[in-house]
């Protein structure tokens, strides 16, 4: 059985936000989001475990709530801040994840998770050098497949998937070294490189080493105490600030990658990106840009996602009738139909979506990502009642990707299922991601990882294994 981390700091955390809501202008949502994190925390954070499912949780809760944090800081109601439909979307969407909570939690309780003890003995049945080996040689593969397959191309999208193999191995690394603690300042290396080359990316890649930094460190955490804190906080401060830089930078930074072209991809090479990079970080520490205050509005608006779904309500249904599961549908026919088998399906559109179910209007030249999230949607086709029918389906459809992992990998270390559970799980466990996006990485990237790429998983398995000891005749 996982043991639950019960921490008295956990519960005084939830009271302290409770009792700060009194004195703003939204304190039965505070005081709501103080009761979320305490369950969430509660269901999903067992001691010695890698914090993978409560993630999976805590990111929508991120997304979700910041919106209360923001008008609070601003001394606005969330109707003040979303012309009056901010309150019910708020309660729409933290009620909806109430539901995804309740039936994952429910759906899991069939799964039989490596407790502590099982985790250790696989760690230790594991040689790290090996295993930082066939990492390295998975980032030279797909490194090289991205060279031989351009972008654009109907492989592209297997491509894709096969990054997640090396993700995969950066968490069973982390885990690994977690529970070990064998050679520090090595794995501090490789995490200061996979840190500065994740800049090279259009979009918030430096944000996965920080997550899987804290996500595999809840591994050695058994109580909430000071020493644990500081072993996390080195990391949070650093990733605080770096969120404010990236809210800096992020627009002439993707310009740049972009060429001021009108397409998402990246059309410089790596080293002139990031000496890009870090000369616009220069400058934005030089005159000080990073607390600016629109700065630190963007950063509210970017972490927290309610408010195309607020634009939404107020158009849905007094403007535009719910869709029926018309939008559902939509969304699984683009993507789970393969481009090959239907050439004629276009290309996803998320600002006309947006722009016909908001008022929002991003003009002809703006190539920025946004969609309405997946919750959003789920509004939009069912209303208030239909929509939590369908988040405690889609609960229920995140546990089963689980116990689907753990029965395909039963053959595996559970280090590296740990791994292949984070890269499965993760398109899964997000707010403001549209259902396209949702349904077509969860599907594929179910396909791809726990059948097409499940014997490379077992060779590495194998190829990592310590050799076992013959004790027979030893006394």
């Amino acid at each position: 059985m996982l043991e639950p981390l019960r921490s008295p700091v956990i519960s005084a955390v939830a009271v302290a936000i409770a009792a700060y809501g009194l004195g703003t202008a939204n304190p039965m949502e505070t005081a709501w989001s103080a009761l979320m994190f305490w369950l969430l925390t509660r269901w999903f954070w067992w001691k010695n475990q890698p914090g993978i499912i409560l993630y999976m949780l805590a990111f929508p809760f991120v997304e979700i709530h910041t919106t209360v944090f923001e008008a609070n800081n601003y001394g606005l109601s969330l109707n003040e801040l979303f012309e009056d439909t901010g309150k019910s979307t708020f309660w729409y969407s933290s009620l909806g994840l109430l539901f995804v909570s309740l039936a994952f939690k429910l759906g899991i309780q069939r799964a039989q998770l490596p407790t502590s003890n099982a985790m250790r003995e696989a760690a230790h049945q594991i040689s790290q050098l090996k295993l930082l080996l066939v990492y390295g040689g998975s980032v030279l593969l797909t490194t090289l497949i991205d060279r031989l397959i351009p972008w654009g191309s109907g492989l592209h999208q297997l491509e894709t998937y096969a990054h997640g193999i090396s993700t995969a191995l950066l968490v069973s690394l982390g885990i690994h070294y977690w529970i070990t603690k064998k050679r520090p300042l090595l794995i501090l290396a490789l995490f200061i490189a996979v840190l500065i080359t994740s800049f090279y990316s259009y979009f918030s890649g430096w944000r996965l080493p920080f997550t899987l930094f804290i996500v595999t460190a809840l591994t050695s955490v058994s109580r909430i105490n000071r020493r644990s804190l500081l072993r996390i906080a080195p990391v949070l401060i650093p990733m605080l600030g770096l969120v404010l830089l990236w809210q800096t930078v992020k627009g002439e930074y993707r310009e740049f990658l972009s060429q001021g072209r009108r397409t998402q991809a990246v059309l410089v090479d790596r080293a002139t990106a990031l000496t890009k990079f870090k000369e616009l970080s220069m400058q934005a520490f030089a005159t000080s840009e990073l607390l600016d205050e629109d700065v630190v509005a963007q950063t509210y608006r970017r972490a927290g996602y309610l408010e195309y779904f607020s634009a939404a309500v107020k158009k849905v249904p007094s403007e535009i009738p719910h869709e029926s599961g018309s939008l559902l549908a939509k969304s699984l026919s683009y993507s789970l139909v393969p481009r090959i088998l239907n050439p004629n399906k276009g290309f996803k559109n998320d600002r006309a979506k947006v722009e016909r179910y908001t008022d929002h209007y991003f003009g002809e030249n703006s190539f920025s990502s946004f969609s309405l999230g997946h919750y959003c949607e789920a509004y939009i086709d069912w209303g208030p009642i239909g929509m939590m029918i369908h988040l405690f389906v889609y609960g229920l459809i995140g546990a089963g990707l689980v116990l689907l992992t753990l029965k395909r990998s039963s053959k595996i270390n559970p280090i590296v299922t740990a791994g292949i559970l984070w890269t499965v799980l993760a398109p899964w466990g997000t707010f403001q991601q549209d259902m396209v996006t949702v349904t077509g990485q969860v599907f594929w990237g179910t396909i791809c990882h726990l059948f097409l790429f499940t014997w490379f998983y077992k060779v590495i398995h194998r190829y990592i294994q310590m050799p076992k000891v013959n004790t027979l005749g030893q006394h």
